[in-house]
């Protein structure tokens, strides 16, 4: 009777690709109840991207700004964004909130919906433009809010593009 030769590393190998395939698509499951209770709105980050590059990448790349230019622009757009965070808001089980940043307070509704986090603000319509949910457990969470805006750095028109910025703010329960 013939023997099977089979080279254990072979094997081990071939077993631990199978253990990184399925643990990559594996998805972590957001769990609402672990968005309840009141967090901190920690810190923001605003990153503005013209395509699959940076706003400031493109500004000198694609349209020959200098450094010192196109820095400040970038600067005035993401200075835009950064009031946000600061106060805190409170996911209630019934699914209402209410959002104290100084002396502003708003209340609305909240769902969520796989990884989209769907805030309405009371007397407000709902719009289809929810919040992504990058990370969420029991004490922390950081969720991202994506739009594209058209953007014109002269006064003549030729020079208009549209770019996506991303705000990711940073929450931490209390």
């Amino acid at each position: 009777m013939k023997k099977l030769f089979v080279n254990p590393v072979i094997v081990l190998t071939l077993i631990a690709s199978l253990f990184f395939v399925s643990s990559c698509t594996k998805e972590e499951k957001i769990d609402p109840a672990d968005l309840i209770g009141t967090w901190d709105m920690g810190q923001v980050s605003v990153d503005v991207k013209v395509g699959p590059v940076s706003l400031l990448q493109f500004l000198k790349t694609t349209l020959m700004l200098g450094d010192q230019e196109a820095q400040a622009i970038v600067d005035q757009i993401t200075s835009e964004f950064s009031d946000i965070g600061g106060g805190t808001i409170t996911f209630n089980e019934d699914n209402s909130y209410e959002m104290v940043e100084g002396d502003l307070g708003e209340l609305g509704t909240w769902e969520v919906e796989g990884d989209k986090l769907h805030m309405t603000a009371a007397g407000e319509t709902p719009v289809d433009d929810p919040l992504i949910i990058r990370n969420l457990n029991s004490s922390a969470a950081l969720v991202a809010w994506e739009e594209e805006v058209s953007m014109d750095v002269d006064e003549d028109g030729t020079d208009d593009f549209t770019a996506t910025v991303v705000i990711e703010l940073n929450l931490a329960k209390q």
